[in-house]
């Protein structure tokens, strides 16, 4: 396990741009802390890389949202909502490891359906207000960009 001291968004930002440059369709990445915590941020700056031009906002209420670049979609989920009822029989399986890159924020309310192969990223906060330690386990064959970052 690495772990990743950023010192702003703008570092979390670029940080998400150099997992992003790593990525390819199939890989899962599980986004893992508290609320307000930087993983909606984090994802804001892996769109941004891949040149996604939309919004990107957290899918609190409608639990996914997709956003298209040049090579794959990406699949962006907030599972908090899914706490009491779970992810099972709601067709989220078409989306997790498919053709995209799939992004989950609170990813244990999805676990039944995290594949074996992940990246599972973890934020904590910092010593400063806007700080974060970002700790990155891979999962798998996703170790590979583990050891890549």
């Amino acid at each position: 396990m690495k772990e990743i001291l950023t010192n702003n968004r703008d570092e979390t930002q670029k940080f998400a741009a150099d997992v992003a440059a790593l990525s390819r369709p199939g890989l899962v990445i599980a986004l893992n802390g508290d609320l307000g915590v930087g993983k909606t941020t984090f994802t804001q700056g892996f769109s941004r890389a891949l040149g996604v031009t939309a919004r990107v906002k957290s899918p609190t209420f409608n639990i996914m949202n997709t956003y298209r670049t040049r090579h794959f979609p990406i699949y962006h989920f907030d599972a908090y909502r899914l706490e009491e009822t779970g992810a099972q029989d709601q067709g989220f399986e078409d989306y997790v490891g498919t053709d995209g890159v799939t992004l989950i924020e609170w990813p244990q309310y999805m676990a039944d359906l995290l594949p074996n192969d992940r990246l599972e990223l973890t934020f904590t906060r910092g010593n400063q207000d806007d700080s974060r330690s970002i700790y990155i386990n891979g999962v798998g064959s996703a170790a590979a960009i583990e050891r890549q970052l």
